[in-house]
């Protein structure tokens, strides 16, 4: 119906769009301890799948959204 049917979403073991906790850290220049805390305090949304966290690669930085206050 919505001809996604043929899409590819699953790449090399990868979620295409999506980076996961590691990538993330990498991009906004912190530690995945960091990654994981912003997510719990609900700063960086992000979907749990098992014990790894994936986030859309477009997503903001959530620092951003401090130094607007």
């Amino acid at each position: 119906e919505n001809k996604l049917e043929d899409k590819i979403v699953i790449k090399d073991g990868i979620f295409i769009g999506f980076m996961d906790e590691n990538e993330a850290a990498v991009r906004f220049d912190v530690g995945t301890a960091t990654i994981r805390t912003w997510y719990a305090m609900g700063k960086l949304s992000g979907i749990k799948i098992g014990d790894r966290l994936y986030f859309l690669r477009n997503v903001d930085d959530p620092r951003k959204d401090d130094q607007n206050e």
